[in-house]
């Protein structure tokens, strides 16, 4: 396989590459340590991306099917009222057997907070972000939730189906180690 074709493959793009190896880095010296558990039991969490249309749907749905705790979804750049992604309904539905049919997006504008609640992000960028509209948090990175950890779920809207369906696979893993982990 080609360098290339291994970066699409395995980070959807030289961008998501690169932007990979950062927060791993920032990771290992400590920087994200405080987004990998909360201290306190939540009410809601709040799964966020950028669009909400690929990953933070994706995580809602999988959260909702392994706990009975309250969940929601929400995007950064995105308006209320849209579907979610066709290849991702497609590539999920054939592998998972997940129906994101009646998904609509959230945009963070129509965000209504609720004491209790926690913000589960897929990359450290959604954090600062929401930190920037006035959120107080508390935070957390999905993917630091089991033993196979990654402190960035890459954005698959843009990538080829192979990096689609890899990230189906991680947001399940770490959707489902985190409802595992707040199990009452």
């Amino acid at each position: 396989m080609m360098f290339r074709e291994h970066i699409m493959n395995k980070f959807g793009s030289k961008k998501g590459f690169l932007r990979y190896c950062l927060d791993e880095l920032r990771c290992r010296i400590g920087l994200y340590r405080e987004y990998t558990r909360s201290e306190n039991a939540p009410e809601r969490l709040v799964f966020v991306c950028q669009g909400n249309i690929c990953r933070s749907a994706l995580a809602e749905w999988v959260f909702k099917s392994h706990s009975d705790l309250d969940a929601i979804s929400l995007g950064l750049n995105t308006n209320t009222g849209k579907g979610a992604n066709p290849r991702l309904l497609k590539i999920a539905n054939e592998r998972k057997n997940i129906d994101l049919s009646s998904h609509k997006t959230t945009s963070v504008e129509d965000y209504v907070p609720r004491a209790g609640d926690v913000f589960i992000c897929m990359e450290a960028s959604h954090i600062q972000e929401i930190k920037n509209l006035g959120y107080s948090g508390p935070f957390l990175l999905l993917g630091s939730f089991g033993k196979k950890k990654t402190f960035r779920i890459n954005d698959p809207y843009s990538a080829n189906d192979t990096f689609m369906e890899k990230t189906i696979d991680d947001i399940v893993y770490h959707t489902v180690e985190l409802a595992n982990s707040l199990k009452r």
